[in-house]
């Protein structure tokens, strides 16, 4: 069995980071690196699977492992959204959302079908192992391909979109906190929502449209923030110890 980390402010706060560092550095190297959506999603793909691979057969239990796959499946994810809409299939935002959001509804389907316990805080099954992971990534690639409608095919923008999403996300968390509505759903639909937020930041960050700071200088203040506030965590434990 593999626990996830607690579920709190700072898991959010980080898998906001994690989601926006995904969509840039998904671009950086599809793009600034030259590798191209095709051969990038294939590399990242195989990393991902290796390395959930083996996170399973040594049943390795660490947050910082954790991050990891987070991380590299949300860069995984940007690279295969822009497989699906942009080169080689080019099915657009919207066809390319509506696809990755069906095959996310079908995993979490077979795993309510498989899995009695659909609990993310009594940790993941072997089975649930995988589903979980295919629905990071899977919520992922939904982000980017959702994220870039609201960014370039709407009149919301980047800015705008990242307002109604955070609107979206906040009644999230009122149904988490004041309502009946069971935990592991709001769990998810925080997830598919904070994944498309990553993008429409990544954008307004990264692109003219928005601050226009690019891909590397973006990535490189991202991964910074995210690694202080995770040691953060560290730091803190030590010094109350």
């Amino acid at each position: 069995m593999i626990r996830l980390p607690k579920i709190d402010l700072r898991y959010w706060i980080l898998m906001v980071l994690a989601t926006t560092i995904g969509e840039i550095v998904g671009n950086l190297i599809s793009r600034n690196l030259g590798l191209g959506y095709s051969t990038g999603s294939i590399f990242l793909i195989l990393s991902y699977l290796l390395s959930l691979v083996i996170v399973a057969i040594r049943n390795i239990q660490s947050k910082l492992i954790y991050w990891y796959l987070i991380i590299l499946g949300n860069i995984a994810g940007t690279n295969c959204a822009d497989f699906i809409t942009i080169e080689p299939l080019k099915l657009g935002t919207i066809f390319g959302s509506l696809l990755v959001m069906g095959i996310l509804t079908l995993t979490l389907i077979v795993w309510k079908l498989t899995s009695k316990n659909l609990s993310i805080d009594s940790g993941l099954s072997k089975t649930t192992f995988y589903l979980y992971w295919l629905a990071i990534i899977t919520s992922s690639t939904f982000g980017t391909t959702s994220g870039d409608f609201l960014s370039n095919d709407t009149s919301l923008g980047a800015g705008g979109g990242t307002i109604l999403l955070a609107g979206l996300l906040f009644i999230i968390v009122v149904l988490t906190n004041y309502t009946k509505v069971s935990k592991e759903i709001c769990y998810w639909l925080a997830l598919v929502i904070i994944h498309p937020i990553g993008a429409t930041t990544g954008n307004y960050i990264s692109k003219p449209a928005g601050l226009n700071f690019g891909n590397i200088w973006t990535s490189v203040a991202l991964v910074l923030m995210f690694i202080l506030i995770f040691i953060s965590d560290k730091i803190n434990k030590k010094q109350n110890l």
